[in-house]
């Protein structure tokens, strides 16, 4: 009977070990996905807009610079990001041979008319989780523009080489969830159909991120 005893106690105690290895195994394997922090390069990174009328092909797109940033990836895929976009870089390149309709057009887009840049001199975006579909990452995220923060969901392109990472995608966004409604003309409806302009404007990202460079190491002092 004892050896009985002993044989049951022992096969307890190997199971007992066996899921207890296992469901370490499987809580690593959930949790423990590499995290490394990449710094947006600000000089090669952009975000572009283009805003259309309702009515014809009248179209402007231009270019808004990103002030800082932060892309996360956790085995090598992207999983979370923030950002700051500097709205006071709001710029047009569809009008370079009209300097002057060009100045006009950038600062109505200043105003308070649109992103009153004046009181929100920025933007922030943050990624709240990565999604898989149809084989691509799909982003979805926090925009917030003139005080005033709403989701939005979008596919990304993402691939990293040579140390940078570099993300890609295009989607458009109601610029009026956000109260930008000037020409808008489900709400100002006395407009006639050539002064309405699309409520949908798109964003076009280009975002390049790499690792920061470690700290130089302090001069030993001197004895």
């Amino acid at each position: 009977m004892l050896r009985n005893l002993v044989i049951l106690t022992t096969a307890f105690f190997m199971s007992t070990a066996f899921a207890a290895d296992k469901k370490g195994k499987k809580a690593a394997a959930k949790g423990g996905a590499k995290a490394e922090m990449l710094s947006v390069d600000t000089a090669a990174s952009t975000v572009g807009w283009t805003g259309s009328k309702k009515v014809g092909e009248s179209k402007h797109s231009g270019q808004i610079k990103i002030k800082e940033g932060k892309v996360e990836l956790k085995d090598g895929k992207l999983s979370g990001g923030n950002f700051t976009i500097d709205m006071t870089t709001i710029t047009n390149d569809d009008l370079k041979d009209k300097p002057d309709y060009q100045a006009k057009l950038v600062g109505h887009l200043k105003s308070d008319d649109f992103f009153k840049v004046e009181k929100n001199p920025t933007s922030e975006f943050k990624i709240t989780s990565v999604k898989e579909k149809d084989g691509k990452p799909w982003v979805v995220g926090k925009l917030t523009l003139l005080g005033k923060t709403e989701t939005v969901e979008f596919p990304a392109t993402v691939e990293t080489k040579d140390g940078v990472t570099t993300g890609k995608a295009k989607f458009e966004i109601d610029r009026t969830k956000w109260g930008v409604v000037y020409g808008a003309g489900n709400i100002f409806k006395e407009l006639t159909a050539d002064k309405v302009i699309n409520n949908n404007m798109e964003l076009d990202l280009n975002i390049v991120a790499k690792a920061d460079a470690p700290a130089a190491a302090a001069p030993e002092a001197k004895k």
